[in-house]
């Protein structure tokens, strides 16, 4: 009796385990008999390295596998790509995940190499969650990492811009280059214009001389200048003028003595009136002076100009044209009595 029992819990043991043991495999080779789960579409260029059962990641973790690989796709139901450089969509991968799992409408496939083996394995990733989560009849296009000939033809399309430049840079270097080939012909401006310089600087050379116009002007100014010069003299007689016995002091004083006898008679409104006229007609005349000062500044500002800028005028005949200016009027004074 003892034998029979053992026999029929050592049954039991071994069923329990084959069960346990079955429910493991399915769970891990088909998890969808398990939990609840959701399929999509996704569609690729290439299948290489996809077989069935490659793990599907939600931002590198796992929720689900690849269930159906079909290739090629008939041309009807395969997507447009979204850059027309891309190659045609021929490969559509069917895959189960988690239903719990937030994949959203707008979302990256890519198919990456995780693990020591770099297995590949299929990854959405960057999803956006205002997009809202995809249905199942949804389908996404999946995006292959490059190998060595996509790396190929990505630098090949780095360079070329910067291929195109170098063309252009060489263009214009050779353009430039035959400018100043033209430029520096014998007939061409820039020698010409070198000539004028020479002739320039020989012509400053005679004029800054020793006796050159320059060096006798400065000569002139000089002896203008000195202690016992012209300018020297002009000032003596004017101090000579404004002395205590000169002239104007004697006018002076005569004038002050007229004051003060006119203090003394009846005539001062006859004398103002008199002094308001002669006032009067002094003004107009200070006014015509004034523009003749005028005309007179701006001619030596124009001959201190030319001295400075093309002193060589001093002696060569100048050609400058001046405009004829018309002296401003002076404006009428009112005589009339106020």
């Amino acid at each position: 009796m003892n034998v029979v029992r053992n026999e029929i819990r050592t049954g039991v043991l071994v069923i329990l385990t084959l069960a346990a043991l079955v429910s493991v495999l399915i769970y891990l080779g088909a998890p969808g008999a398990f939990t609840p789960q959701k399929k999509f579409s996704i569609y690729f260029d290439n299948a290489a390295g996809i077989k069935l059962g490659t793990p599907v990641m939600l931002a590198g973790r796992k929720v689900g596998q690849v269930i159906e690989i079909v290739s090629p796709v008939p041309l009807a139901e395969r997507p447009v790509p979204t850059d027309s450089k891309d190659a045609p969509l021929e490969v559509r991968v069917g895959v189960q995940v988690e239903k719990s799992a937030q994949i959203y409408r707008i979302t990256d496939v890519r198919l990456a190499s995780y693990g020591f083996l770099d297995e590949p394995v299929i990854d959405f990733v960057e999803g956006e969650e205002s997009s809202g989560l995809a249905e199942e009849t949804m389908h996404f296009v999946g995006k292959r990492p490059g190998g060595l000939a996509d790396t190929g033809t990505q630098i090949i399309e780095k360079l070329d811009p910067a291929v195109n430049q170098l063309v252009s840079a060489l263009k214009s270097l050779d353009a430039t280059a035959t400018n100043v080939a033209q430029l520096t012909e014998p007939e061409a401006d820039l020698p010409q214009t070198f000539a004028e310089f020479r002739k320039l600087g020989r012509n400053l050379s005679e004029l800054s001389s020793a006796e050159g116009p320059l060096r006798k002007a400065l000569a002139g100014l000089e002896r203008l200048a000195k202690e016992n010069g012209e300018i020297s003299a002009a000032v003596a007689d004017f101090r000579k003028l404004i002395g205590p016995d000169s002239d104007l002091a004697k006018a002076m004083a005569n004038a002050e003595k007229f004051t003060a006898q006119l203090a003394g008679t009846k005539d001062i409104p006859d004398t103002l009136k008199n002094f308001r006229a002669a006032s009067t007609n002094l003004n107009t005349t200070l006014a015509e002076l004034r523009s003749d000062f005028d005309a007179i500044a701006k001619n030596l500002e124009q001959a201190s100009d030319t001295v400075k800028r093309q002193p060589w005028r001093l002696i060569w005949p100048s050609t400058k044209k001046y405009p004829e200016e018309t002296p401003p009027k002076a404006k009428p004074v009112d005589r009339r009595r106020r």
